[in-house]
């Protein structure tokens, strides 16, 4: 990966004389893909679609050191996936003031979070993001899949703590006032809105000194308009894989408790791949969804085939979802095609 390095000793003007001179990176990435979807059996709800989507990100990251010793790092990225409106900023917006193995962060979708998965093995979609994207429909908007959980704060600025432990992991705890994105239209640096809707999130991410070994523990809670024990919504997600060499098998459990009765949403994925040469991989997915209040399981099966070129990387997969609504009949057939670089 190419990185554009400048070194600069410029001050700005919220800054005080004698900064360090710092370091500033400029990095990238572009995705873009293809994806088709079946409907079966034809009457079900939603219909058989295909087309390309993309995303490109610009990062621009800085660090150095403060003028009272401590290091530092601050950053954000310039995101556009085809869906963004006015929230082209919103991506990994961080300062990070950092003494020894304690990080203190500021900002929005940076710090560890519960947006993740152990058990998706080869760089591919989700479940959740297999069922999205029908033409027409409401039966994809209706998928019982999750794409995250509970108040997944992170998406909202906060404030967090990173305490590294060495050879065995970091743990990490972030709080923000108001769990929703801010646009660039309602927001900027004297603005700011109100609301009752914090949450807070706790996790853990590391290897516990085992080599090959991954683990992630999460959980996060929000209140819900009225702050009340009743409209609490709360998330976990809780993955463990290993890596024999050229195998890798890989299990996440994702639970949603939601603000209504009876809509509690549980979701267990498996995940094995196996590398069978060192720029190939193969990899499967089997991922249920048990939604309460309705009839059926959710499902999902996936293969999918990874071919690293270098600096562009491919990636094919093939999907049969059931009962994705979690009524008996509204199935899809995936196919999701990629081309990816970073620079």
């Amino acid at each position: 990966m190419k990185k554009l390095l400048l070194t600069t000793a410029l001050i700005g003007s919220t800054l005080v004389a004698g900064n360090a001179i710092a370091q500033t990176t400029v990095t990238g990435n572009l995705n873009i893909a293809f994806k088709a979807i079946s409907v079966e059996p034809a009457t079900s709800a939603g219909t058989t679609g295909r087309g390309f989507g993309n995303e490109q990100q610009i990062n621009i990251q800085n660090k150095g050191k403060l003028n009272n010793g401590l290091d530092y790092a601050a950053g954000f990225s310039i995101e556009n996936d085809g869906a963004q409106t006015g929230s082209l900023f919103n991506e990994n917006v961080y300062i990070d003031l950092i003494a020894g193995n304690t990080t203190v962060t500021i900002g929005q979708d940076h710090i560890q979070n519960s947006d993740r998965t152990t058990s998706t093995l080869v760089g591919g979609m989700e479940a959740g993001d297999m069922a999205i994207g029908n033409s027409t429909g409401t039966a994809a908007s209706q998928s019982i899949f999750l794409t995250s959980v509970g108040a997944d704060p992170a998406q909202a600025y906060g404030v967090g703590v990173i305490q590294t432990i060495p050879s065995f992991g970091k743990v990490s705890a972030l709080y923000v006032p108001t769990n929703a994105n801010l646009s660039t239209s309602t927001s900027g640096d004297k603005t700011f809105v109100e609301g009752d809707s914090s949450a807070f999130e706790i996790g853990f991410v590391g290897d516990l000194g085992v080599k090959g070994l991954n683990v992630h523990l999460f959980r996060n809670e929000a209140a819900k308009a009225v702050s009340t024990e009743a409209n609490k919504l709360t998330g976990e997600n809780y993955g463990i894989s290993y890596n024999f060499g050229t195998v890798t098998v890989g299990y996440d459990r994702k639970k949603n408790g939601a603000v209504a009765a009876n809509t509690d949403t549980t979701q267990d994925g498996f995940g094995v791949a196996f590398a069978v040469n060192p720029n190939i991989s193969l990899a499967a997915n089997y991922t249920k969804a048990d939604k309460e209040g309705t009839a059926a399981d959710a499902k999902a099966k996936t293969i999918a085939l990874g071919y690293n070129l270098g600096a562009v990387s491919l990636l094919a997969s093939y999907s049969q979802l059931e009962n994705i609504t979690g009524v008996s009949g509204v199935d899809r057939d995936v196919v999701y095609l990629a081309a990816r670089t970073s620079f």
